[in-house]
């Protein structure tokens, strides 16, 4: 069994990495996390920023895109 991740956006799948397998397989699609909920804890926490100025908020959106899976899992402090 083979796992990559995938965005669904309500009409089709785009996988995030190469799919690992070829030929005919059989899938079982699996839906984690609603991306709308994702990008409204984002939107929260920037919302909170407003000390800082724009190249500052620029900065902090950078560093979330780059840590999306960083608190994956991990109870009240999961921003995925």
């Amino acid at each position: 069994m083979e796992s990559i991740n995938a965005i669904y956006d309500g009409n089709a799948i785009k996988f995030l990495e190469p799919v690992p397998v070829q030929g005919k397989y059989e899938v079982v699609v699996t839906f984690t996390k609603s991306l709308e909920d994702k990008e409204e804890k984002i939107q929260k926490m920037l919302d909170c920023f407003g000390i800082w100025d724009d190249e500052d908020v620029k900065v902090m959106e950078e560093i979330i895109k780059e840590r999306a899976n960083f608190s994956m899992n991990r109870g009240e402090h999961d921003f995925s």
